[in-house]
Parts: C-alpha cells; sequence; structure tokens
C-alpha cells in the first residue's frame, strides 16, 4: 500500500473516530451525523455528488470504465446502496472511497425515507426528551396521589 493510500484511510479513521484528533474535527463530526439524521436525503444527495466527483478526479484517466462524471456517479450510488458496482477502482483514492461508500452507505441509506421529523424522535437528543416526559408525569401522578392522601379521612 502506498503512502497516499495510507495518509487516506488515516484521515478517514480520523473522521469517523468518536474521539478524533482535536475538537475542530469532534465538531466537524458531529455535525455531519446531525445533518444526516434531520435531512437524509439531502445528505445522500451530497454524499453521492461528492464521492463521485472525488471518484471522477482520482480514476479519470487511469480506469477504463470512467469515461465520464456519470460513470462516477453511477459507482457512487450503486456502493451506496448494494455495496459494490460493476466499476471497479483502479487507483489507491478510488479504493478509500469506495470502502467509504460500501462501509457508510448502507446506513445512509437505510435513513433515505426518514421524514425530518422522525429524525427528531431518534439519536441523544430523543433520550432527553423522553427523561422530561417521565418526569413530567411522575410529578403530576406525585400531585394526584398528595391530593387523594389529603381527601381520605
Amino acid at each position: 500500500m502506498n503512502e497516499r493510500a495510507l495518509i487516506t484511510l488515516g484521515l478517514l479513521l480520523a473522521a469517523t473516530a468518536r474521539n478524533g484528533p482535536g475538537r475542530a474535527l469532534g465538531d466537524l463530526h458531529q455535525k455531519l451525523r446531525d445533518y444526516q439524521a434531520r435531512e437524509p436525503a439531502n445528505a445522500i444527495a451530497l454524499t453521492v455528488l461528492g464521492a463521485a466527483a472525488a471518484f471522477y478526479v482520482a480514476e479519470r484517466g487511469k480506469n477504463p470504465k470512467v469515461t465520464s462524471f456519470y460513470d462516477a456517479l453511477v459507482y457512487a450510488s450503486t456502493n451506496l446502496s448494494v455495496g459494490y458496482s460493476d466499476i471497479f477502482a483502479k487507483t489507491s483514492g478510488g479504493k478509500a472511497i469506495g470502502s467509504l461508500l460500501m462501509t457508510y452507505g448502507p446506513a445512509l441509506a437505510a435513513r433515505a425515507l426518514d421524514t425530518p421529523s422522525a429524525a427528531a424522535t431518534t439519536g441523544p437528543e430523543a433520550n432527553r426528551l423522553d427523561e422530561a416526559a417521565v418526569d413530567r408525569v411522575v410529578a403530576r401522578l406525585d400531585a394526584i396521589l398528595n391530593e387523594l392522601r389529603a381527601r381520605t379521612p
């Protein structure tokens, strides 16, 4: 494996690690996760277009099956959804892009039809909302219990 491929894989690992290098990378990671949860269809479109552009740049002139941006777009979209394509990456950069798409794609594609409101009911924010709702119910039940005890002769 050459040096560029190792750097690419290291960057991918750093970008997806929860405790990545530096607070800025962690903040970026969280913003991307939040965006994907809020706007799943837009996240898919941006991922496919960005990966296709990067794949086209990496493979153009080196891969006989990548003769246009459309070929790279087909590669990115099929890798994102089913994990493989009839086009195979020839360069280290193309292979890294394909690995990212095959790893990240199924989770992203699974949320493709979620509505933005559905995203608000999942994740850590939903747990906070559920805890607040439980606290309100418990407080209300305590008030009812206290009132019943006060009425008992």
